[in-house]
């Protein structure tokens, strides 16, 4: 049994987020048909394409063409998803609004997934991955030593975007379960850009103060977090971001002195700039005095955070990814046998496979008749249980779910944020000294919205009774400490599935809970420089010489393991709802760092180089780059089509003489580059953003963090918020991300302070005042308060 067995997707395609999403829904069990153009999709037979649309059928349709639109109305009728990332005219040119989709088949859900959102001056844009990266201040949040910005080479924000759309739909049929009602949903790609952001997109002085500096340093933006060379030339990653960790890796090093230094009082991570580069002068020649590999061993043996550089080949063949399932041999039928990463879920009860590779194209007068016969025959959409009475708890599809929050940092928490969006409520559990990540005060605000929190020693017995008390009455419990670290406080799995077997118990960590690596500690950075995206970044392409891999700002192994465990958190809620069962899922880091770079982890005879970033890139080519404007801002042009390409030249003044299928392949660092850099220079960017939009020409601005609350379009789609935490003050930050037509996503309240809500929850566990207070007087909880700000 899978988790979405007996469920129809009907996916028309769009741009790789879609395909995405629907493959993740389709290698949960759903029954999943592609309708492509008649000719293909013009991605077949590229890396993307094969690893994108696994697990599907595929028939040919065009849209445009009335007998053909009826055809696909009979799929619609007879699904339970339907997955599109069209723009709003393009859908009522193809009649596939909600309100048309909707007199075919009220229950079903729709799955929008509008690249720029459906409102707003940009909308219309036929935009990608790049266009939203730079709108939403992915592009300029890398880092650069010039201070320029850097896109990066792979398409993140589509992954992200992917994997929120399924965890969007699979709410969406927890709700329908419940009340038999179908709703639209829209998940855009700036929607899954902000969210790999959600603790940096975020206004507020005391977040400027403390991330200002160390931002331009591409191999990392602090001593103990970076990378260094050893010896032997090979690089490694540092990745030691608390103070325990900065204490082991001084001892490593031989150099402890450095822990009491009062220069570094304020390391790992809040250091002045001078203090950084004096630490980093000390680091340096240390690690260039011994080979990489036996640096390794030596943090290996110091518990210290730290992980070869290494590329993405040498990760899936690596054996802890074969352990946890993440590499696969499929045979695709257009480019022979490769080597793919996995399902990058783990539900143990209900575990989702790989149905097939990506799908030759069927005919489809030959094939439709059967397909149409096949859908609404099994069709969950014409077979669902009676609907139960709704538990009226808060808003959200996931309205009436308890979620027992165990986690710290940013990806556990990160994953109960997003399940409290859905109307989940969640009470975060912490010890006596609360999150290590609360020391980040404001980028802590978006990672902890809608949450009660309470501060127990779940080391005592009276305060694991109280974890004991709440979990007996959670559907999801969800806890990312070490391998080994639940069981010796008595909270892991076994344990509290003798008190509640319909819990679903969700485990995030680095890599896995067994296997020849299981038991290193982990952080984003690490698994950064395992799966080789920071080597796929050293500017090796172009014919160029290696100069040095990057770390990329964003922590997106973190949030991408975020979205991937609320995704398990949900499908493993709806096993529980209609069998009454709970189960045990994972999620690693080694997940999210595959999951995010999937369309990259394909392996076979004539691969294309996918390895091709740089410290100081521009961009993929010079039609597909960033250009500085008269006014040092930097725009984004994303030419993709020949008729963007002409149209180009009426305002460019005759730099589209050569051929389209020569030009898009001219280097970013080439002559035509160069013309294009020129031309971009004579005016100031507002002038070429409303020209080129005017032109349906992709460009957008590249928005920095604190340029994004006030980007039109983010505020058309209503991406953003303001929350006022009673300490801090007013915070502006992400909002809403996932909007549902039926169950809209609410954004109560700012990320509680430690301690905040126990004793409220304590009462409505039963305990008396007196109880209480002598709890807090024997130091098993702590409660606060929150002290106004001045």
């Amino acid at each position: 049994m899978k988790a979405l067995d007996g469920i129809t997707v009907i996916e028309f395609a769009s741009h790789m987020a879609c395909a995405y999403g629907a493959m993740l829904l389709a290698e949960q069990g759903a029954r999943t048909i592609r309708i492509e153009p008649p000719a293909g999709d013009p991605g077949r037979g590229g890396p993307h394409f094969a690893v994108l649309n696994r697990s599907k059928r595929a028939v040919g349709l065009a849209l445009d063409y009335p007998p053909d639109r009826a055809a696909a109305a009979g799929l619609i009728a007879a699904a339970d998803v339907v997955v599109h990332g069209f723009t709003p005219r393009r859908l009522q040119e193809l009649e596939l609004t909600y309100a048309a989709i909707q007199k075919v088949n009220s229950r079903a859900i729709v799955l929008k997934m509008p690249p720029l959102g459906s409102r707003g001056p940009y909308a219309e844009l036929p935009a990608g991955d790049e266009i939203a990266s730079a709108m939403s201040g992915v592009t300029a949040a890398q880092g650069s030593r010039s201070g320029d910005p850097v896109p990066l080479a792979f398409p993140l924000v589509s992954y992200q975007t992917g994997i929120l759309g399924a965890l969007a739909a699979s709410a969406a049929l927890c709700w329908r379960d419940m009340t038999a009602e179908g709703q639209e949903i829209e998940v855009s790609m700036l929607a899954g850009a902000l969210s790999l952001q959600s603790g940096s997109i975020v206004r507020h002085p005391e977040l400027i103060s403390m991330m200002a500096a160390n931002r331009r340093d591409p191999m990392g933006p602090a001593p103990s977090y970076r990378i260094y060379q050893g010896s032997d030339g090979k690089y490694l990653m540092l990745s030691c971001v608390t103070p325990v960790f900065w204490n082991k890796l001084a001892l490593a090093i031989g150099r402890p002195e450095l822990v009491a230094d009062p220069r570094f009082e304020n390391a790992p991570m809040g250091l002045a700039p001078d203090q950084r580069a004096a630490l980093i002068d000390i680091l340096t020649p240390i690690l260039r005095s011994r080979p990489a590999h036996e640096w390794l061993q030596i943090f290996r043996a110091q518990d210290v955070p730290a992980s070869p550089v290494l590329t993405r080949r040498q990760f899936i063949d690596a054996a802890q990814v074969d352990h946890v399932g993440m590499r696969r041999e499929l045979i695709d039928p257009v480019l022979g046998p490769t080597v793919q990463m996995g399902v990058p879920v783990m539900l143990r009860e209900t575990p989702g496979e790989i149905a097939g590779p990506a799908p030759a194209l069927e005919d489809a007068r030959a094939a439709l008749q059967a397909l149409l016969d096949e859908v609404q025959g099994g069709s969950a959409a014409a077979s669902q249980p009676d609907a139960v009475k709704r538990r009226d708890f808060s808003p959200g599809a996931l309205a009436g779910a308890l979620v027992l929050d165990f986690t710290g940092y940013i990806a556990g928490s990160y994953t109960t944020m997003l399940l409290a969006h859905l109307g989940a409520q969640v009470i975060k559990v912490e010890s006596l000294s609360g999150d290590g990540f609360r020391f980040a005060a404001v980028a802590f605000q978006g990672w902890n919205q809608n949450k009660r929190a309470i501060a127990v020693d779940l080391r005592e017995r009276r305060g694991r009774d109280i974890a004991y008390a709440l979990a007996r009455k959670a559907d999801l419990i969800v806890e990312n400490f070490r391998p080994g670290s639940a069981r010796e406080l008595g909270i892991d799995y076994p344990a509290l599935a003798r008190l509640n077997p319909r819990a679903v118990y969700v485990s995030i960590n680095g890599f896995g809970s067994s296997g020849p690596d299981f038991d290193q500690p982990s952080f984003d950075p690490v698994l950064q420089a395992r799966s080789g995206v920071m080597a796929a970044h050293d500017g090796s392409a172009w014919g160029r010489a290696p100069i040095h891999p990057v770390v990329l700002n964003l922590p997106f192994c973190d949030y991408g393991a975020a979205a991937l465990a609320a995704l398990a958190c949900v499908l493993g809620l709806r096993h529980q709802r209609r069998t009454g069962r709970g189960q045990h899922c994972e999620v690693t880091l080694i997940h999210s760092a595959m999951a995010l770079q999937a369309g990259e982890f394909v392996f076979y005879r004539g691969r294309p180089n996918l390895e091709c970033g740089a410290p100081e890139s521009r961009g993929a080519s010079a039609l597909r780059r960033v250009y500085r404007c008269q006014d040092g801002k930097w725009i984004y042009l994303a030419i993709v089509e020949e008729r963007q390409w002409r149209t180009l030249d009426t305002v460019a003044g005759g730099i589209a003489a050569q051929a389209f299928s020569t030009a898009r392949e001219q280097s970013p660092y080439g002559e035509m580059a160069a013309k294009l850099a020129r031309v971009f220079a004579q005016e100031p960017a507002a002038i070429w953003f409303e020209r080129l939009r005017a032109l349906e020409i992709p460009a957008a601005p590249v928005n920095k963090a604190a340029d994004v609350f006030d980007d039109v379009q983010i505020v058309a789609n209503e991406l953003g918020a303001q929350l006022h935490h009673p300490e801090l003050g007013p915070i502006a930050q992400t909002g809403v991300l996932l909007k549902f037509s039926a169950t809209p996503c609410e954004l109560r309240s700012p990320a509680p302070i430690l301690g905040q809500h126990t004793r409220e929850v304590l009462r409505e566990l039963g305990y008396g005042a007196d109880q209480v207070d002598q709890l807090e007087r024997s130091r098993i909880i702590l409660s606060r308060q929150p002290a106004p700000c001045s």
